[in-house]
């Protein structure tokens, strides 16, 4: 089974996919940020660093499909689906430019996904709809010192522009929606644990 986490920043998907990882024994493909040459760069000048930065983060999460392409029970803790999230935030807040952002868009329909075909679907994406304000409390607790400073207008958006993909796209995918805002990792896993069994 091909499973996605799919939410904002804060929403919870690595302390869940940590989780479901270690009832099920699915090898997990994390968030690439540890190994992000821009991570820093983008978190401290958005505008000049934002298009590089999304394009990186699409190539690593490319490639991540690549290697998973072999593997037949992965957890991909954010997924290739979300990048155009982050570009329409960016647009929305002129981070990015009108030709920039048609680029990116052209690039990752015409480009990305028809290269890399079914290996770009999931049997299930986990939508973990979360609360900006718990959102940015979790972010906060985390302490990950480039994300600190960041504008809450910008969690905001984030947030408005996961659920608008949500609302769009939900007849695309299949989603399972999880309230993210408690702390019960217990609940919210048996939850997902109970939909995967019924999809066996």
């Amino acid at each position: 089974m091909r499973l996605a986490l799919f939410g904002t920043v804060g929403a919870g998907k690595s302390s869940l996919s940590d989780a479901i990882s270690k009832s099920t024994g699915f090898e997990i493909f994390p968030e690439p940020v540890d190994n992000n040459p821009y991570f820093d760069d983008y978190y401290n000048d958005m505008k000049a660093y934002v298009f590089r930065m999304q394009v990186w983060m699409l190539t690593a999460r490319s490639k991540q499909l690549t290697s998973a392409s072999s593997l037949t029970n992965v957890i991909f803790d954010r997924s290739i689906i979300e990048d155009p999230i982050f570009v329409r935030v960016s647009r929305r807040l002129g981070l990015l430019n009108g030709t920039d952002y048609n680029t990116y868009n052209d690039f990752f329909e015409e480009v990305v996904l028809k290269s890399l075909g079914e290996r770009a679907n999931f049997d299930l994406v986990v939508y973990l709809r979360v609360d900006t304000k718990k959102a940015i409390e979790r972010i906060h607790e985390r302490g990950r010192v480039q994300e600190l400073g960041t504008d809450h207008a910008y969690w905001e958006i984030l947030n408005e522009e996961y659920e608008a993909f949500y609302e769009k796209h939900k007849n695309k995918f299949n989603f399972l929606v999880i309230d993210a805002n408690s702390d019960n990792l217990s609940k919210k896993l048996n939850a997902i644990l109970k939909k995967m069994n019924e999809m066996k």
